[in-house]
């Protein structure tokens, strides 16, 4: 067994992430360290991680010191909302947790950053315990939160939680279908292209082991998303702390259009794939790298999307989501692997490209 540790720092406050297969088994000794003295725990679970697992974890809070009260969160497809925040926060409530305690999300992405969401209200912070059950969720909750949803609006609402403690067990994950993978491997692509250079060019030479799902491979690549997405959130510069957008706007622009049905996996796919190709015109992003990043999507499994699209109406989209986050209607672009910055796209090269992209995509439907 080989779980790998690292400590992510925030501005005073530090994210103990362990990653491996296995990482569970020392979950007691990890919870009691998680807060100054263990008194009460809130279990919250969806029920994704297991019957017998959840009895697992209670034991280890139990026998770390803890008074455990449970708490039944039921997943959903649809993005968290304030309801669920109350749900959460309520239970919190009857669980008599103090600033003090222990709140632990043992489930999906949804699940886990809905509750360090509400930890992170509660009193003010408290301290929050995420063992997510998927791929996506390992790579995302230990800095970012799914955004919660409002009647207006979907993807506005979010802060940064900043857990306690974020274990990712790889045994969770081992029998995982193909779609549950390419969920968190477009993640691992996706920080790759934010981080460096270097970061890439070694997700090149992992590409083989992480299609097989080698632990191994993973455990290095989760790792390399925690590193890059703390670098990117901490960033002096102002236009590179936005480069974990990339490739979002497409994929919000497309469910605009598309609707809900398709995977908002394969959606950021199609946003990277599109927006690599804006910034070889807006910011001399090279074609060589565009077609290495399809690649490297294409081996892991990520296929191209085929569909239908009036380019107008995807033009329209793009730019309605542009507004909803920004005045200044800029993007953000590669300039080369590792280095994402916010661009300006001039209305005939978003046409020229919008063109392309929704006829080639017509063409796969063929």
């Amino acid at each position: 067994m080989t779980v790998r540790r690292q400590l992510l720092s925030f501005a005073g406050r530090n994210v103990d992430f362990r990653v491996g297969a296995g990482a569970l088994e020392s979950f007691e000794s990890m919870a009691r360290r998680a807060v100054g003295k263990p008194v009460r725990a809130l279990m919250i679970s969806d029920g994704s991680i297991g019957e017998e697992r959840e009895v697992y974890l209670e034991r280890c809070l139990i026998d770390a010191g803890f008074h455990v009260e449970r708490c039944a969160f039921e997943d959903a497809s649809a993005p968290a909302s304030f309801v669920d925040i109350a749900t959460m926060t309520d239970a919190m409530g009857r669980a008599h947790i103090t600033v003090d305690d222990l709140v632990l999300a043992a489930g999906s992405a949804r699940t886990c950053s809905t509750a360090a969401f509400a930890a992170r209200l509660w009193q003010g912070g408290t301290p929050c315990a995420l063992i997510p059950v998927t791929l996506a969720g390992m790579a995302l909750c230990p800095t970012t939160m799914q955004p919660l949803a409002t009647l207006a609006t979907t993807g506005m609402v979010a802060l940064r939680c900043e857990p306690a403690l974020v274990v990712c067990d790889l045994e969770l994950v081992r029998n995982a279908s193909d779609d549950v993978f390419c969920a968190g491997l477009v993640e691992v692509v996706a920080a790759a292209m934010a981080d460096s250079k270097r970061s890439w060019e070694r997700l090149g030479t992992q590409i083989d082991a992480l299609a097989a799902h080698d632990e191994l491979a993973l455990t290095d690549a989760l790792c390399m998303v925690q590193t890059a997405r703390r670098s990117v959130m901490m960033a002096a510069n102002p236009s590179s702390r936005h480069a974990l957008s990339y490739g979002h706007i497409t994929a919000e622009a497309l469910r605009t259009c598309l609707g809900d049905a398709i995977p908002a996996w394969q959606l950021l796919a199609e946003g990277m794939r599109f927006e690599a190709r804006l910034a070889v015109d807006a910011c001399g992003f090279s074609v060589d790298d565009v077609f290495e990043q399809d690649d490297r999507l294409d081996d892991l499994g990520i296929p191209e999307l085929p569909f239908e699209l009036d380019p107008a109406r995807f033009i329209e989209a793009f730019r309605a989501q542009q507004a909803l986050r920004s005045n200044r209607l800029l993007v953000a672009l590669p300039r080369t692997p590792g280095s994402i910055r916010l661009a300006s796209v001039e209305d005939d090269v978003l046409e020229r490209h919008a063109r392309a992209y929704t006829a080639s995509r017509a063409d796969l439907l063929a």
